[in-house]
């Protein structure tokens, strides 16, 4: 038996705030999903006790339910941070912008203390530029492995992509680095499909993308309309693991592929290989601190 994506939805819900008050018009705001679908598919959790009654109008997970959705769980993630940070000079002079402190926490941190919140301590970090700075975070993060890309600063970030096949395997997050996180729910415990962060916009002259008549990324560009904007926080399942890792490689092996993004080979140059999903977010989620400015105008300490 599999779930459908709604049950999923559902069954993924009512795990995270087991036991909870069954109010459908709340759950359906939530998970944007209809209550009647949401009816539907609650009969089905319960006839299959995947989930419980518990009382007083409230319903929890069940043991055979937290071990149903075990498959869908996400052990691992990468998170490529080979990059200079060069329009956050001077902060960047001596560290990783990754590694630059606002407001007292590291960049980083708030990546890595959400990744920790789901349990999830598999990690590697792929560094490059100032990579030395990054042990600074063993301290507090003993687990953490790294794998260094001495090409960083001759090639895209695809050179840090084509190094992690050994750590990028059974399903994991990959991640870019310099995403500043104000709300660690943007990392869940469990994923169904590979997919990536979006938040809606009427407008962008970001990178974005829109959703193809299956629920999947398509007309991946930079400059849009009517779009999600493009956040890089990703999952991608067992399946896609493997054939990106075998994709990135084919890329880098040619002249011109050596200039490309890591994420153009699925969702741009090999886009007929993979269906990826939009997770989405609010723009408050995720602040992107992309030079100096911003950086002063959130940390006072730094004007």
């Amino acid at each position: 038996m599999q779930l459908t994506k709604y049950q999923f939805e559902l069954l993924t819900y009512i795990e995270n705030r087991s036991p909870l008050v069954f109010d459908k018009r709340t759950i359906s705001n939530d998970i944007s999903i209809s209550s009647q679908q949401i009816s539907r598919d609650f009969g089905f959790l319960l006839e299959k006790k995947l989930v419980e009654n518990v009382g007083q109008d409230k319903v929890g997970i069940t043991a055979k339910g937290l071990k149903f959705l075990e498959p869908y769980r996400v052990k691992k993630a990468i998170i490529l941070a080979a990059g200079f940070g060069s329009r956050m000079m001077p902060a960047t002079s001596d560290r990783p912008k990754p590694m630059v402190t606002v407001n007292g926490r590291r960049i980083i941190e708030t990546l890595l203390d959400a990744l920790r919140a789901v349990d999830i301590t598999d990690v590697t970090i792929v560094r490059g530029y100032a990579g030395q700075k990054f042990d600074e975070l063993l301290d507090k993060y003993p687990y953490i492995k790294f794998i260094d890309n001495p090409n960083y600063s001759k090639f895209n970030n695809i050179s840090s992509a084509v190094l992690i096949a050994q750590a990028f395997k059974d399903g994991a997050y990959l991640c870019e680095s310099d995403l500043y996180i104000t709300n660690p729910k943007v990392i869940t415990k469990y994923q169904y499909e590979s997919n990536i962060l979006g938040s809606w916009s009427l407008e962008t002259d970001d990178w974005s993308f829109k959703m193809d008549d299956s629920g999947h990324i398509k007309d991946y560009q930079q400059g849009n309309t009517y779009c999600w904007n493009y956040y890089g926080i990703s999952y991608w399942n067992a399946k896609d693991c493997e054939k990106l890792n075998h994709d990135w490689l084919e890329v880098f092996k040619t002249d011109e592929g050596k200039d490309v993004f890591w994420e153009q080979v699925p969702l741009q140059l090999n886009k007929n290989n993979y269906q990826v999903g939009i997770r989405l977010c609010n723009k408050s989620d995720i602040m992107e601190i992309d030079n100096y400015y911003e950086l002063a105008q959130l940390d006072k300490s730094y004007r």
